[in-house]
């Protein structure tokens, strides 16, 4: 059969009933339209991270843009933002709203002598306009960039989730210390996540930004804001831009519909080169997979707690499940790969010895390849994918991942 050249498309069915956002090439943000991959890049680097598959979430933040705000001394916050108030001799200036490489942004400056001890904060909603109950894990994010003057005579420079009363007190919190720079404000996203364990916790906020000041210090900054985001998850994934309300960005979906006539159902490989960045590698978090509406599948995955994951299910009966070498860690590009045969399985991780399995039946009957999903969704990047029609050596498998 002679080789054929085919686009990402003809090969891969792409879903999601949403936009969403990503970096391109030049490190600018920007949304993808509905069923449309994003292949992202890292805003810092340049680098081309791979194809972005993220479960769904929703921006509970029902102003990210900063409408509705007006420059002056100290002027107009964002329609639903809190904080950001003159006190103790300390004005507050909104300087004014603009976009950065694609990240909406609202510029508010610091400014005086102060007369008494207090703080400085910004709060990208009302402390009463998101729900929020004991329990549950919320993951605030937002970019901060030093705009002008410096950090000086401000301490405990932090952004922050909290759980909130009924009226709107402060329960519990979590902080990230945080010390922004004249950066690129897309190289200056900020991530803190908290579990709630208040059982009067009715609301739930996102602290953007908060400093601390001393009596009789002069204070002068400005701080770049763009983007807030809250989300209810254990980690911070794509922003989600809102002007008005909370916004859902629906799940990616990437599969190919198709084994014919590529597919050999008595043998094969499969490699895949993936790199989680937003969550640790949790259990059932999958990356390459042929399967049979669930009952039979060929699997890569994590399996948890930095493990990977090489499954073969047959009429859902284990056949082999092996845990190839290496623990995976965040920010860093996991190789894996499966070889399957009667009776002759074998796994590999990131250039380590194959690990072996040599009982078990191969599954037939399999319709379907899924790519990061949607059961168990990946929630990073998929960088590389090969299928082999063969059964790869063992020694083929370590060097491939290596």
């Amino acid at each position: 059969m002679a080789l054929v050249s085919k686009t990402f498309s003809e090969i891969i069915t792409f879903t999601r009933a949403s936009t969403a956002t990503y970096f391109d090439s030049a490190g600018v943000l920007q949304s993808a339209a509905i069923n449309a991959p994003r292949l992202d890049y890292n805003p810092s680097t340049l680098a081309a991270q791979g194809l972005l598959i993220e479960e769904q979430r929703t921006n509970s933040v029902p102003n990210s843009t900063a409408t509705g705000s007006v420059a002056g001394t100290p002027g107009t916050l964002p329609t639903s933002w809190g904080g950001a108030s003159s006190a103790n001799g300390i004005n507050r200036t909104v300087v004014g709203t603009g976009t950065e490489n694609g990240i909406a942004y609202i510029d508010i400056q610091f400014s005086g002598t102060s007369t008494a001890g207090g703080s400085i904060n910004s709060i990208a909603s009302t402390l009463t306009g998101i729900a929020a109950t004991s329990g549950q894990t919320w993951t605030g994010s937002s970019y901060v960039k030093l705009q002008a003057g410096s950090l000086t005579n401000l301490t405990s420079v932090v952004s922050a989730v909290s759980g909130r009363d009924v009226g709107g007190s402060q329960l519990e919190t979590t902080q990230l210390t945080i010390a922004p720079t004249s950066a690129a404000l897309s190289t200056q996203r900020n991530v803190v996540s908290r579990t709630l364990n208040n059982a009067s916790t009715a609301f739930v906020t996102v602290t953007v930004f908060s400093a601390a000041y001393a009596s009789g210090v002069a204070i002068d900054i400005t701080l770049r804001i763009g983007l807030p985001q809250l989300e209810l998850g254990a980690f911070a994934t794509s922003v989600i831009p809102t002007s008005t309300v909370a916004v859902t960005r629906s799940a990616d979906v990437a599969s190919v519909n198709t084994l014919s006539p590529w597919y050999n159902a008595t043998e094969g490989t499969l490699y895949s080169e993936s790199l989680l960045t937003r969550q640790s590698a949790t259990a059932g978090t999958n990356v390459f997979y042929i399967w049979n509406t669930s009952t039979s599948e060929i699997k890569l995955y994590y399996r948890g707690s930095g493990s990977t994951g090489a499954t073969v299910v047959d009429a859902t009966v284990n056949q082999a499940d092996l845990t190839p070498t290496g623990v995976l860690t965040a920010n860093t590009v996991a190789k894996l790969s499966l070889a399957y045969k009667a009776n002759d399985f074998a796994a590999a991780g990131n250039g380590g010895a194959a690990v072996t399995d040599a009982t078990g039946t191969v599954p037939a009957g399999m319709s379907q390849v899924l790519l990061g999903g949607p059961n168990g969704v990946l929630n990073g990047y998929i960088r590389h994918i090969t299928y082999y029609p063969r059964r790869l050596s063992n020694a083929e498998l370590q060097t491939i991942t290596a």
